[in-house]
């Protein structure tokens, strides 16, 4: 474990903001990345809930919120792993959804943006219904016993994915 103080401005992720190509490129080598040794957190620890897809050997941030991802002038660098998890690569994006939504995506747009990556389009669609559904619901608890701010937007968030889902997955049973 090292440390380096980055200067720079955290990414602008809306919509068409070009610091999402910049993200991209940042996603794609850590979806390229294994776990190395023991996890400090498997995905049950790190996220209150647990699904067999979950599990992996790659590296997984499993926090990347705007506040963690720096732009410099080598590129989007990545901080603050106190929260690493090996697990699947596909957790790490499904986390990103609601950092996307929050940053403006529907999540529609988010899921259409993270269609860029293998890792997304290869997961079962039913696996990515259950993570919204359990990742909402995790908000939701957590949401009733809190006063903060980001506590509640996540759970705004990750509730509006878990809702998009559920409907896309009605739409298709008609």
């Amino acid at each position: 474990m090292g440390s380096e103080h980055l200067d720079g401005p955290h990414p602008d992720l809306s919509p068409g903001s070009p610091d999402l190509d910049l993200l991209a490129v940042a996603l794609k080598g850590l979806q390229e990345t294994p776990a190395l040794g023991e996890p400090r957190f498997t995905p049950a620890a790190r996220l209150g809930f647990a699904h067999p897809a979950m599990d992996g050997g790659m590296l997984v941030h499993s926090d990347l919120n705007p506040a963690n991802l720096i732009m410099t002038p080598g590129g989007l660098r990545i901080v603050d792993w106190a929260w690493a998890t090996k697990a699947a690569p596909w957790v790490e994006l499904a986390l990103l959804v609601q950092w996307l939504i929050g940053s403006g995506h529907t999540p529609e747009q988010a899921e259409d943006w993270l269609a860029q990556f293998s890792t997304w389009t290869a997961t079962d669609r039913e696996v990515l219904d259950d993570f919204a559904s359990r990742n909402a619901s995790k908000w939701s608890a957590k949401s009733r016993q809190s006063t903060e701010g980001w506590v509640h937007d996540l759970a705004a968030w990750a509730g509006e994915w878990a809702a998009h889902r559920t409907a896309a997955t009605v739409r298709d049973l008609e």
